[in-house]
């Protein structure tokens, strides 16, 4: 009944009352983490993960770049049309509003409801209560000496930036091993491995983009010209993604979990140096010196390897800055701290370290 008496009002307005259902749905779902947890995340998405990998994992290129590729089009081509054709637009108004309707129920059944869910601290049993910096300063040591150790060991000289000797394929290939150590402490299983290559490397790089994950598709990109040294990292990162573990912290540190507990030695080095990264802008915010301090104890080596990602940000700097974009997205999924949402993983690292 309800449903017949909206089709009877103008499209227009049947669009208003679906918005406002679709927005009025999803704030609800939002404030119910523990279903969202045992409904959708421990029970549902894990089968629609899979089977989208599954699919996905047939076809050597990213399909959800493809995918990607045409939405933008298709979304371009009617607002244009919009523009063009002002004296009838709702047509256009309608197919618009129905196109970003459904993407926006396709990306939360699909994936997006994992930023929902219960924060990854209590289903690891991390203390939550905010550091101190006495902690910050201890693991941030820790992390120097580790880094410093895998440096030298690799490359035999201090000085030297370490170059991992494999190709992107191989990163990729090698880089569920890593999960398979940490499986039994986070309780989740990495099944059916689908990680590629962007297809849009290139232009992700002028958004400064190092990997993303595909909600619609389930497949893991990893930018193809970003410092290889990094790629162990921003890969099992970008895994943690396709296991549900939607918030950006929870992703760091899990990327940072499995990339330390891998077989492989570059493995090890790159998740220390990624960590170490978000220790080192911590500790500035905290207190300057003692930042200047540390990183007087890094090895020249590891500070080269981080001149590579600058030296990579500085070639594509771009006039448009599309973090502030990426700030508003995570804002509107209830990470409150925005693109600064990264840097928590400090949090969940010194509590595993130091066993909080």
């Amino acid at each position: 009944m309800q449903w017949s008496l909206i089709k009877k009002k103008p499209v227009l307005v049947q669009h208003l009352i679906y918005w406002l259902l679709t927005i009025l749905i999803i704030q609800m779902l939002s404030l119910w983490p523990q279903g969202i947890e045992t409904v959708y995340a421990r029970s549902i998405y894990p089968v629609i993960a899979v089977i989208n990998r599954w699919i996905a994992a047939w076809f050597p290129f990213s399909i959800g770049d493809l995918l990607y590729f045409w939405g933008f089009s298709y979304f371009i081509y009617h607002v244009l049309l919009l523009i063009i054709n002002i004296k009838h637009p709702q047509q256009h108004l309608q197919k618009l509003s129905m196109f970003l309707l459904k993407t926006i129920w396709i990306f939360y059944l699909s994936w997006g409801l994992n930023y929902f869910r219960e924060p990854l601290s209590r289903l690891l049993q991390l203390n939550e209560t905010k550091y101190t910096a006495t902690q910050l300063l201890q693991v941030t040591d820790s992390l120097i000496s580790r880094s410093n150790r895998l440096q030298l060991a690799i490359t035999g000289n201090d000085t030297l930036p370490v170059e991992v000797p494999y190709g992107i394929d191989r990163i990729i290939g090698k880089t569920p091993e890593g999960y398979k150590n940490i499986e039994d402490y986070i309780q989740t299983k990495y099944r059916v491995p689908c990680i590629k290559a962007s297809m849009f490397s290139r232009q992700i790089s002028y958004m400064s983009v190092s990997g993303y994950l595909n909600p619609f598709t389930g497949e893991a990109q990893i930018n193809k010209f970003y410092p290889k040294v990094f790629l162990p990292a921003i890969a099992s990162h970008e895994v943690a993604h396709q296991l549900g573990f939607a918030p950006e912290n929870e992703a760091n540190f899990l990327g940072y979990l499995a990339a330390v507990n891998h077989p492989d030695i570059y493995f090890n080095y790159a998740g220390n140096i990624d960590a170490l990264y978000y220790f080192l802008v911590e500790l500035k915010r905290y207190d300057i010196d003692v930042y200047k301090e540390s990183l007087k104890k890094i090895h020249k080596g590891v500070i080269k390897n981080y001149r590579e990602a600058r030296d990579f940000h500085q070639k594509y700097r771009f006039p448009i800055d599309f973090s502030k974009g990426y700030d508003a997205y995570l804002k509107l999924n209830k990470q409150k701290s925005g693109i600064r949402s990264y840097n928590e993983m400090v949090q969940l690292v010194i509590a595993y370290d130091l066993r909080l």
